[in-house]
């Protein structure tokens, strides 16, 4: 053996010497061959991993690929039946011949003269167009003279349509006023109004006082403005005495008017 050799083979035997000895490695079989009865053989199984939980909408809403899962509208629940109580739209019945206006007759001398004419005419067995063109003439033929008896009847015949006017107006139901402007108003016709025995007379002693002072006041050369006018200066120029017993007087009409007439 050379010098080198030698060397090399002391320094392979020190250290193998100084190395401290490597753990012998076992299989899984010497493993457990070498544990007695004593002990219990401790097997670690490959560990696995755990299923996630699925949810119950998951499951209620299967999902293919490729297409979103519809959406199920959610079910409102019926409320309880109301008994609802329909409306009828019930039109008021109206009795025509409440509705019929009274008519004026007789209020202008030529009506007077014309119904009498008519009247003479059909007698006659004269056509009715024929005595409506023919009467004309023979009214424009008249001299004053021959008008003035017709009009004699003239004021008679006012008061009496006012009287039965008045007696149709306040036998009217409520309602049928309103009813009888509105068809009026289709037709163009006039509207009707309340008579004159049911309009309330004036609360303020000033008109009171005016009809005084036209009475006692000349007024042949002035102009009913003017005269308005001065009434309205005099009135101004009265103590306050004077004026409170115009205004009481014109209270207390208004009372007893009330009490005559409760339903206006």
């Amino acid at each position: 053996m050379s010098l080198l050799s030698a060397k090399f083979a002391l320094r392979l035997a020190g250290t193998r010497l100084t190395r401290p000895l490597a753990a012998p490695v076992f299989s899984r079989t010497t493993a457990l061959s070498f544990r007695t009865f004593l002990t219990t053989a401790s097997v670690h199984l490959p560990t696995t991993k755990a299923k996630p939980k699925v949810k119950a909408k998951d499951v209620d809403k299967p999902k293919t690929k490729g297409t979103r899962a519809k959406k199920v509208p959610a079910v409102k629940k019926k409320a309880t039946p109301i008994e609802r109580v329909k409306k009828v739209n019930v039109k008021p019945k109206f009795d025509r011949k409440l509705m019929v206006v009274p008519k004026r007759h007789g209020t202008t001398a030529y009506a007077v003269f014309t119904k009498e004419y008519m009247a003479n005419g059909l007698q006659n067995k004269i056509p009715v167009r024929d005595l409506i063109k023919t009467a004309s003439k023979e009214w424009n033929a008249l001299s004053d003279a021959q008008k003035q008896p017709y009009s004699v009847p003239i004021q008679a015949n006012k008061e009496a349509f006012e009287k039965r006017y008045d007696q149709w107006f306040r036998s009217l139901p409520p309602g049928y006023v309103r009813q009888i402007n509105l068809q009026r108003k289709e037709k163009g016709k006039r509207l009707i109004r309340r008579p004159k025995s049911m309009k309330s007379p004036p609360t303020n002693g000033f008109i009171y006082f005016y009809s005084e002072y036209r009475q006692t006041t000349p007024s042949d050369d002035m102009s009913l403005p003017q005269l308005s006018k001065n009434a309205g200066a005099a009135w101004q120029a009265l103590p306050a005495e004077e004026k409170e017993k115009y205004n009481h007087r014109a209270h207390v009409i208004r009372d007893d008017f009330f009490k005559t007439h409760p339903s206006t």
